[in-house]
């Protein structure tokens, strides 16, 4: 791994260097590869800050060093953070303190927890389970008495909590409510990208007091009073909140206009790749509602959506895929208009790309973000392995296989009576049935294994790996090779896979097993075998149940005897959901 900092070293013109990393040590070279710090010194480096000081961790010490190693906080701290205002916290004995970029103790380590210094000045500490603020000549400015404390990053604002209650404080500390709150809302906002928190920034400050709640401005003021909602949210970053009253939702503006009435059973903000999307999404009924990010109606009358992101004017742009209440399918872009009709009975994501497939009276096509039949919609099926990574389409026409690629162009023609991608190569490789054998061939058609096999597996979750195909021959099993080449001879009466390293396989009434690289584990002496699969054994040896001369017992994979004399009803009964 390589990661590159630039700094000013010894006042001469900035100089490029390149952070390195070893096996559990990290150095630097400069830009023309010269080693500058070499490795095996320093159990980790960080990136140059912008004064040109190195966090590093030396014999399981941290300290700061430049580039050229002399040491400028020295290694004697347990732990050490960035600097913040300048000042860094350290760890020693467990407890915390803060020095400055000369390697000064500034302020004594006497704390209990780390922390840093926010933009306000003022940093928050623990000190006997309680808590206070201090500035950053160590004085404090509001006492550590409290039983807990709040801080925005961005405010001049804190809470602190007394006997259960909470109160504000500015950063100076100027009490400026009382302890009377049960609760004072932080919440996020982002500011040149960077997430940070807030009391009041996003529009008001949510509090709450004896179950019931209100919102204040930055200056204290009740915006909105207690009582005039059951429930509410913190404002987001459109200023807005969803607010309820009488088990009615609706949102309101930072002015305690409501912007949306409160006449909807719920409203929220719906999960966007794993995140919370800042539309809204209200249900009246079994009606949803969508609406954008200030609380504006995109859409209405519908059962379902999906964000999804398609090329509209060479552009890549947001939509929303929407179900109508009679279970059709159509889209709608981010101010509501409808771009694609709601008129088919299934509708795939675009993922980024041109087409989209969709399913219209049966049939399937492929259809583009102007709704423009783009592959006639005519097929059986469509699909893609990756949308994401979209390479081709396989497609079922007049019961028969094809594949074109991403620009809809024939990959191989309509040839087939089956066609799945392998999964060890899903770009360049098929099983392929014809004439009701199957095979493997590659994307031009080149034949990689012949069309011989009435079965032939893919990769299943708990199958052979990547490197393999169990087949079916003339009703006889059998293991070949990604290239055909035989493992274990098409000649068995059946085959159960439960690893790789035991294949249960019988011939001619006989049973024995082999491991995937056909080496006999147990020999084909018996007249059956059974095996608890090792996803739901939980034995430390692998025992098999066997039968030989009409007795059943337990042997291990040396194929010794553990125990005899077993029940037939005890090895029926156990092994009969597994086997027939």
């Amino acid at each position: 791994m390589l990661l590159i900092s630039c700094s000013k070293i010894d006042n001469n013109t900035p100089k490029q260097y390149v952070r390195i990393m070893g096996k559990g040590s990290w150095g630097y070279n400069d830009e023309k590869g010269n080693v500058i710090i070499p490795l095996g010194k320093y159990k980790f480096l960080n990136p140059l800050d912008e004064k040109g000081m190195i966090l590093a961790e030396l014999n399981n010490k941290h300290g700061y060093i430049d580039i050229h190693e002399n040491i400028i906080v020295p290694f004697d701290y347990d732990d050490i953070n960035l600097f913040s205002q300048d000042l860094a916290c350290v760890k020693k004995d467990n407890k915390y303190g803060f020095v400055d970029r000369n390697g000064k103790i500034v302020i004594p380590i006497q704390f209990e927890d780390e922390t840093y210094f926010q933009k306000t000045g003022l940093a928050l500490v623990e000190k006997n389970k309680l808590y206070g603020f201090i500035n950053k000549q160590g004085k404090e400015i509001i006492p550590i008495i409290y039983q807990n404390a709040n801080e925005g990053t961005v405010d001049s604002l804190v809470s602190l909590n007394k006997k259960g209650k909470w109160a504000i404080f500015d950063s100076f500390g100027k009490q400026k409510s009382d302890f009377i709150y049960d609760e004072i809302a932080l919440t996020n906002i982002n500011i040149d990208g960077e997430s940070e928190s807030t009391f009041w920034k996003n529009g008001l400050i949510l509090v709450r007091k004896n179950k019931q709640i209100a919102y204040l401005d930055k200056n204290l003021k009740e915006v909105i009073p207690f009582g005039k909602y059951n429930n509410g949210e913190r404002f987001n970053t459109n200023r807005i909140a969803i607010v309820s009253k009488n088990h009615k939702y609706g949102i309101i503006d930072e002015f305690g206009k409501e912007r949306v009435k409160l006449e909807y059973d719920t409203i929220e903000h719906p999960e966007e790749s794993y995140h919370e999307s800042e539309i809204f999404v209200a249900k009246k009924g079994s009606n949803l509602v969508l609406l954008d990010e200030h609380g504006k109606k995109i859409y209405d009358k519908i059962k379902d959506f999906s964000f999804d992101y398609c090329r509209i004017n060479k552009k890549i742009e947001k939509i929303y895929h929407v179900q109508d209440l009679n279970g059709k399918y159509g889209a709608v872009d981010t101010k509501g208009k409808l771009i694609i009709p709601v008129i088919y009975d299934e509708f795939q994501d675009f993922e980024s790309n041109y087409n989209a497939i969709v399913k219209y009276k049966g049939k399937f096509g492929l259809i583009n973000s102007d709704n423009r039949t783009t592959y006639p919609i005519e097929n059986e099926s469509i699909y893609s392995v990756n949308r994401k990574d979209l390479d081709y389409y396989v497609i079922k026409r007049n019961n028969k296989y094809g594949v074109i690629d991403k620009n809809l162009k024939p990959i191989l023609n309509f040839d087939f009576q089956d066609l799945s991608p392998c999964f060890y190569d899903t770009k360049n490789r098929f099983i392929a049935k014809q004439n009701d054998k199957f095979g493997v061939i590659d994307r031009a058609g080149k034949i990689i294994i012949p069309f011989e096999y009435s079965e032939m597996s893919n990769w299943v979750e708990y199958g052979p790996g990547e490197n393999y195909h169990f087949v079916t021959k003339d009703s006889k099993h059998g293991l070949i090779t990604r290239e055909g080449k035989t493992v274990i001879p098409v000649i068995y009466n059946s085959l159960f896979y439960d690893s790789d390293k035991i294949i249960i396989l019988s011939k001619n009434g006989k049973y024995g097993v082999v491991t995937i690289q056909n080496k006999q584990i147990i020999p084909f002496a018996y007249e059956k075998i059974y095996l608890e699969p090792s996803l739901f054994s939980k034995k430390k040896e692998t025992e098999f149940y066997v039968l030989k001369n009409g007795k059943y017992s337990i042997i291990n994979d040396k194929n010794e005897v553990i125990k005899s004399d077993i029940s037939k009803n005890e090895v029926e009964n156990k092994f009969s959901y597994y086997y027939n």
